[in-house]
């Protein structure tokens, strides 16, 4: 065929665009496509699906880049707008345009780009253009239930397409409706068997609704598929180390350190392992250590977070400061600034927790004024923590009804667990246990992962509540999978004194008050243990 002789030898242009027009029609020519077909179906010129100006092309190329490689959101919105500016229907950099200017927070901006994208949807690819349609109904029209539709349609329309697929996962991830989220990644297996690692992702939704036995299956699969990948075994310590199997834990990430010894994911996970068990100090010089050496931001991003949390299971206040601050920044520098910004802001309760609540307000005022309308809302499930905290429980009902609307207009039933522990919490404020253990039983069981903080309050809830016994049957089954936590140790302490179990009390309370020995004076539980400590001492 002429295609095999090599472009040169047949066609010359002017342009890029033409001679690559010229070769996709030589090329379905040579495939063998009927010309009947050709014809029906004419495809697209290139220069169409960008734009015919080389200038606008390239200024798109550069935002792309800086939006992938540098995450720098600020610099790639010049470029684009010069783009659309020499080419007001570059639907591709509009599109883009949308998503960065949204981001950046110009709403007005974004909306114009946005229509601009969809005005001009037969410059793209239509599988393209389903996702341009989705994400113009989700963040414009800010009707979510249309968005999920377009994306059901391009399933329908291309059921062999991956992508659609996995977008269609999102969506319904996002509304937690996770059989049907199932169902998409074993749909995205069926198409294409080599996507392996999709297998991770259905046994993280198999072990959040607690179908156990089909998550390990699942993991079990990966591992006999790549035997010497060591992320398979990694996978399946985690997943011991959640469902409370902590010696088969260290075996799984014992086989997964054979086969990948400098791997500082393995690594982290054994921190983890200890951490679970109460080796606080030696975990936290190893996290140190491994921050000096950090090669990359995502791998600080991933050491802070967990300085953070030993931080907090500890109630140690100013360490909490400092890694939240370290942990903000190297975030802004892997994520756009919207999540980013989202996500300290979800963060900052902890400082409220170790005992400073209007340290809390006062950061998530600041995080706020960085958050564009709708999404800033989100940030009153932190604030109505704080102000119950406070006993201001108006402003917490004020604070949380704002997020509770971003929530039910986005359906972002991934939120829904944390509006109820923070009701919970206002209703213990007010003086109201029955409603707090109604919510907080809300919130473990929309819970994605049962979080310490749920399973404590709601156990203390119980407590007080006069449920005593059921609050021990749960906390055993949590003390499983963290056998040294401190704050479940101190409810135990409560419970055994509850039942004249002075002794099982004082060893519950040592274990507790061996974590929190640093905490500060604010930290309540810190001072709660050291009350009952007392009071066990007197007899």
């Amino acid at each position: 065929s002429r295609w095999s002789r090599g472009l040169g030898d047949v066609y010359k242009r002017q342009d890029l665009f033409s001679l690559v027009d010229l070769a996709s029609l030589q090329l379905r020519e040579d495939l063998g496509i009927p010309a009947a077909h050709i014809e029906e179906n004419p495809d697209l010129p290139v220069s169409e699906m960008s734009s015919s100006d080389i200038e606008a092309v390239a200024a798109h190329a550069k935002a792309v880049a800086m939006v992938t490689h540098h995450n720098d959101w600020e610099a790639a919105a010049p470029l684009l707008e010069d783009a659309v500016a020499r080419d007001e229907q570059f639907a591709l950099a509009q599109y883009l345009l949308f998503g960065v200017l949204q981001t950046l927070g110009d709403a007005e901006g974004a909306s114009t780009a946005i229509a601009a994208a969809m005005a001009n949807l037969y410059r793209v690819p239509e599988r393209l253009g389903f996702m341009i349609k989705s994400q113009y109904y989700f963040n414009e029209k800010q009707d979510p239930d249309k968005a999920l539709a377009v994306v059901r349609m391009w399933t329908r329309i291309y059921p062999d397409d991956v992508n659609a697929y996995e977008m269609q996962a999102l969506f319904h991830y996002i509304r937690q409706e996770i059989p049907e989220t199932i169902a998409s990644y074993e749909k995205i297996l069926e198409i294409d068997p080599s996507r392996v690692e999709v297998m991770e992702e259905l046994a993280d939704l198999h072990t959040q609704i607690g179908n156990h036995e089909e998550a390990e299956g699942y993991l079990k699969r990966y591992v006999e598929i790549h035997p010497t990948r060591s992320d398979g075994y990694q996978d399946l310590s985690d997943f011991y180390s959640t469902t409370g199997r902590l010696d088969e834990a260290r075996e799984a990430l014992a086989q997964a350190e054979l086969l990948d010894p400098e791997n500082r994911a393995l690594t982290l996970s054994r921190i983890d392992l200890d951490i679970k068990v109460g080796r606080y100090d030696a975990s936290d010089m190893a996290l140190a250590e491994m921050l000096q050496n950090a090669p990359t931001p995502r791998d600080s991003m991933r050491i802070h977070a967990r300085r953070l949390n030993l931080a907090m299971l500890r109630g140690r206040e100013d360490d909490i400061t400092a890694h939240l601050d370290a942990f903000h920044a190297v975030l802004l520098e892997i994520q756009n600034p919207l999540q980013a910004n989202i996500v300290y802001a979800m963060a900052v309760p902890a400082i409220s927790q170790a005992g400073n609540p209007e340290e809390a307000l006062r950061r998530l005022a600041e995080v706020k004024t960085r958050i564009p309308a709708p999404y800033g809302d989100l940030v009153g499930v932190g604030e109505a923590w704080a102000y119950a905290s406070l006993g201001r429980t108006p402003e917490a009902h004020t604070a949380l009804d704002a997020a509770a609307a971003v929530v039910e207009t986005f359906k972002f039933e991934t939120f829904r667990s944390s509006l109820a522990l923070v009701e919970g919490m206002i209703d213990e404020a007010a003086g109201d246990l029955e409603a707090a253990v109604a919510h907080y039983r809300d919130a473990n069981e929309k819970a994605i992962t049962l979080e310490p903080t749920y399973k404590v309050r709601y156990a203390r809830a119980l407590r007080l509540t006069g449920n005593s016994d059921e609050a021990l049957n749960m906390l055993r089954d949590f003390v499983k999978s963290d056998p040294a936590h401190p704050a479940y140790q101190l409810e135990l302490a409560h419970l055994a004194r509850e039942k004249g179990d002075l002794a099982g009390a004082k060893d519950h309370l040592a274990v507790a008050l061996k974590a929190w020995d640093g905490a500060g004076p604010a930290f309540e539980p810190g001072r709660e243990a050291e009350e009952l400590a007392g009071q066990l001492d007197a007899h």
